[in-house]
């Protein structure tokens, strides 16, 4: 095998990584995007039917909410809320620091390749044998 064909064989298994994989990302997204969607339909269902139990709970029983519980629960649901929205917003914050490290990485790919490519031309040099 030539040079040139020892170098073709990296070539091909690249595109068809890389093919395979452009492939299978926008599934995988969709797969992803329908798991969270039924995530959250399960745990909206849960609260909805944990709410409704609670109120026919409440109406047949006939017991009443003092107003201190009330004001407990409304400051509750309150701060759940403030606290679901910093989680929003630091998860939001992380995933934007991800994409812009990727963003930094594949601007300055090039730049790595040529400096590794100056460190294996050294070392190449150090460890190759002279002829004469």
């Amino acid at each position: 095998m030539s040079k040139n064909q020892d170098s073709n064989i990296f070539e091909e298994i690249n595109k068809k990584y890389f093919t395979e994989l452009e492939h299978a990302v926008p599934h995988i997204q969709q797969t992803l995007f329908d798991l969270q969607n039924e995530c959250y339909k399960s745990w909206r269902h849960a609260v909805d039917s944990n709410t409704s139990l609670y109120t026919e709970f409440l109406s047949s029983s006939g017991y009443k909410f003092p107003k201190k519980a009330k004001d407990i629960l409304n400051t509750m649901g309150e701060e759940t809320t403030k606290y679901r929205t910093v989680c929003d917003k630091f998860t939001i914050s992380n995933i934007e620091y991800a994409k812009n490290v990727a963003k930094t990485w594949n601007d300055n790919a090039d730049a790595f390749v040529e400096l590794n490519r100056k460190i294996m031309h050294y070392w190449m040099s150090t460890f190759s044998l002279k002829r004469n």
